[in-house]
């Protein structure tokens, strides 16, 4: 995808502020997630798209060891850290997520001399749209790339991942950094989180267009009740596991298998295997919808999985519920939920082209009407993965 030159104007420029030497540019995606809502920590099946806005970084080697970190969407928050220096806890602010993907990519692929890092996005942060995971995956792309490495998608995953694990502190399956690194342009993907095969099915942005709507409620996924929904799906498989042995996560657990013990099961730990069974049904479903050109039908299931967030895995908000709500009733949208971990952020819609005026009247009405808040809805297009930049 072309990069905004506006963004790559902005990450030059701040670049320019911190360094005279010449820098190499790499941008990488945000991402929704369409179906396959929390599942890929239970080894489940996910369907994400990755968005046509996300984060440029410009990189520069530099000697003495320092890394100098500045980011025009937190021009406050300078870090300059010594290499040596980083571990996991070190700090919870935005740089974690660069210094983590660093960190992990240092003990892989060797030392930095030292870096100058520019980091400016254009994607809206803590929203569900994965700001953290763009943030890591441009830095393990960068960090590929400046020590000469052949970059390996899967390598990259794992590099991602552990830095949000391991360095930030949250216990987040590999959906954002896969969806982010597998991207291409008009497709979705759809991963198996267990086996880690996957397949690109097409979602053409001629034929659809993505609108995301935020709903301004603020979340903070570290310190917000994921961590506890992971607690309770792991809770919840140990208890299954006592009495079928077999089975290693939770999308191995079948409507039968759930039906015969769910009465061992404390009902909060009951709407949470609930989901998980539907939600592995619905991606199935969906990509069924999609490999036969089906976007009403998958459309749909994108809206169940709405309500199944709200009403079963229970992360959904008043606000995003009115969302939902005011984008699945304007005619020309296939579906709307919730996307990212819940508690607040943005609602994805899957919406006709010709139709995206008309919803971007209404649903930001509708929301005003329903909650006093106003809103606005944003456009994307199904964007390719993480790149280098012509300078």
């Amino acid at each position: 995808m072309a990069v905004p030159r506006s963004l790559i104007g902005q990450t030059m420029q701040l670049f320019s502020s911190l360094s005279g030497e010449r820098p190499r540019l790499f941008f990488a995606p945000g991402r929704a997630n369409l179906l396959g809502a929390h599942v890929d920590y239970n080894g489940g099946l996910v369907m994400p798209v990755a968005l046509s806005k996300g984060t440029c970084a410009a990189f520069a080697a530099r000697a003495g060891g320092l890394l100098r970190l500045r980011s025009s969407n937190f021009p406050d928050q300078p870090v300059d850290v010594p290499l040596a220096e980083l571990r996991p806890g070190r700090t919870q602010g935005w740089s974690a997520y660069v210094e983590g993907a660093l960190w992990c990519s240092q003990r892989a692929w060797g030392p930095f001399p030292g870096l100058d890092v520019a980091v400016c996005a254009d994607l809206p942060m803590a929203k569900g749209l994965s700001s953290s995971a763009s943030i890591e995956a441009v830095a393990v792309y960068a960090a590929a790339h400046l020590l000469g490495r052949a970059p390996d998608p899967d390598e990259m995953i794992r590099h991602a991942h552990e830095a949000e694990n391991v360095y930030v502190g949250v216990r987040c399956g590999i959906l954002d950094q896969a969806a982010i690194i597998l991207a291409r342009e008009n497709s979705l993907l759809y991963l198996d989180c267990l086996e880690l095969t996957r397949e690109h099915l097409p979602l053409d942005g001629a034929r659809v267009r993505i609108g995301i709507i935020d709903s301004g409620v603020q979340r903070n996924l570290a310190t917000s009740a994921f961590n506890q929904r992971v607690a309770e799906c792991t809770r919840a498989l140990a208890i299954i596991q006592e009495q079928v042995p077999g089975i290693t996560c939770l999308r191995d657990v079948h409507r039968s298998t759930y039906e015969a013990l769910q009465d061992l099961l404390p009902p909060v730990l009951q709407r949470r295997v609930q989901h998980v069974i539907g939600e592995t049904e619905r991606t199935q479903a969906g990509a069924a919808a999609l490999r036969r050109g089906d976007l009403a039908a998958f459309g749909q299931l994108v809206s169940r999985t709405h309500l199944s967030l709200k009403e079963l895995y229970e992360v959904s908000t008043p606000e995003l519920d009115a969302l939902a709500l005011a984008a699945q009733a304007v005619p020309g949208c296939y579906g709307a939920r919730l996307t990212g971990a819940g508690f607040g952020g943005c609602v994805v819609a899957l919406v006709q082209p010709g139709a995206c005026d008309d919803f971007g009247r209404r649903v930001p009405a509708a929301y005003k009407e329903a909650t006093g808040r106003e809103t606005e809805v944003m456009w994307f297009t199904p964007a390719g993965g993480p790149s280098e930049v012509a300078i």
